[in-house]
């Protein structure tokens, strides 16, 4: 029988002829071409990898991670009770052009409206020192915090001459926070926040 006439007679069988010896070829382009593909994305996950780290860097400079002392221009630290007084609060730190303002917002007062309850910085130890009856010096005299009738109570000093910078760096420093003042000697600390440079800033 002549070959053309085969083919025409039965079409299908010819086109599986012609297609079955490429079939070989298709399937070793489409491997290399998944091959590639699994290399392109893993230098894109370098990549990536390579610009989080980068990011990441950046972000510690500008407030993401630990804080440079250098570069704080603004802080928060958090208050927590001591002697299980139960008081809690925020301190609010920001560098302004005649110095360091110093907010102090307290919770959970427990006294009569207008008591009122010394306020410092203290240099050279930490709430922890102080809770163990070694509290450190007073380095900065802060507004008394008075207690109004919800139990809040705030105060705002401006320490003078001061930068953020200054106020994180060299020894450890805590404000702290005291009871009502019934004699001529300082208190005890009901709550007390140590200032850290791992808190943010702005």
């Amino acid at each position: 029988m002549d070959k053309r006439q085969t083919e025409t007679d039965d079409p299908a069988g010819s086109i599986v002829r012609r297609i079955t010896p490429m079939i070989p070829p298709l399937l070793l382009a489409g491997v290399i071409l998944t091959l590639g593909a699994c290399g392109g994305t893993s230098s894109s996950e370098e990549e990536t990898s390579t610009d989080q780290t980068g990011s990441g860097e950046t972000s510690s400079k500008t407030g993401g991670g630990r804080i440079p002392p250098a570069e704080i221009t603004g802080a928060t630290v958090l208050f927590t009770p001591s002697q299980d007084s139960g008081i809690s609060g925020v301190a609010t730190l920001t560098e302004t052009e005649n110095g360091v303002e110093v907010k102090l917002n307290m919770r959970n007062l427990p006294d009569q409206t207008g008591t009122e309850h010394l306020a410092h910085l203290h240099e050279g130890g930490t709430c922890a020192d102080d809770r163990a009856g070694n509290g450190a010096p007073i380095r900065y005299p802060l507004g008394s915090v008075a207690t109004t009738q919800d139990g809040t109570g705030a105060s705002t000093t401006v320490i003078p001459n001061l930068t953020i910078a200054q106020l994180f760096s060299e020894a450890p420093k805590y404000i702290n926070v005291h009871a009502e003042q019934t004699g001529d000697e300082v208190p005890p600390g009901i709550s007390c926040a140590d200032l850290s440079t791992t808190t943010g800033g702005d």
